[in-house]
């Protein structure tokens, strides 16, 4: 693909490719993807044009309606990557009455070639988990009001619980803090006290031993000396 005139050829580029006709997804094929192009969708990944033109007969035997381009004002591309909004209407040949449309997006990436030209290298599928629920109508409303509600409810739940306990854990904090400062004071203090207090304790313990050994000293020298003078 020549980049110079990309915005008229993209468009075309891509709708043939959606096409379910073979003769144009042919064309497609040949002329802008390389011969190591790799397809990759949900639920599988080829490599080579001839794999991938495999995929496509088999796919277009199965399913019955082809994809189309949505938003087309809001093709992305910028020289190397192409981004294209699809819409995937899977609607089984053998159960017609059956359809689903699920939005997709499709992604192009582009190298340059030995001749100047851009190719693709690589085709991206990408279907989403959302997309597909929001397909089925019974499952898009179990999915959209209870699911989505119930998570809902359960992870505000959470955020008041975290918030709570955020708060809690400020608050002790600060208590804790508080007690550090005046606490330790406190304790300190305290122990300077009860050390005073044991020290003056010893004191007074040895003060009463001495003053009673030098009483009972006293009182058996008094009456040694008065023994020996009477003798």
């Amino acid at each position: 693909m020549d980049l110079n005139q990309s915005d008229q050829i993209l468009p075309a580029l891509i709708a043939e490719l959606l096409s379910y006709e073979e003769e144009k997804y042919n064309h497609v094929l040949k002329t802008y993807f390389t011969e190591d192009a790799v397809l990759t969708h949900p639920i599988l990944n080829v490599q080579g044009r001839e794999n991938i033109r495999k995929v496509f007969r088999v796919w277009t035997s199965l399913n019955k309606q082809p994809p189309e381009m949505t938003n087309r004002d809001h093709l992305v591309f910028n020289g190397i990557t192409a981004v294209v909004n699809v819409k995937q209407h899977l609607c089984p040949r053998i159960f017609p009455f059956l359809h689903f449309a699920v939005p997709s997006v499709t992604v192009l990436r582009f190298r340059e070639g030995d001749d100047g030209l851009s190719y693709i290298y690589k085709q991206e599928d990408n279907w989403t988990l959302e997309g597909l629920i929001r397909s089925v109508p019974l499952i898009n409303w179990w999915y959209e009001n209870v699911v989505r509600a119930m998570v809902g409810n359960m992870v505000t739940n959470m955020g008041s619980f975290l918030a709570t306990a955020n708060i809690a854990t400020s608050q002790l904090t600060i208590a804790a803090n508080h007690i550090h400062q005046h606490g330790g004071d406190a304790v300190v203090q305290g122990q300077n006290r009860a050390y005073k207090y044991g020290s003056d304790i010893a004191n007074n313990f040895t003060s009463v031993i001495n003053r009673t050994i030098r009483i009972n000293f006293g009182t058996k020298g008094s009456e040694n000396q008065h023994y020996i003078t009477n003798g």
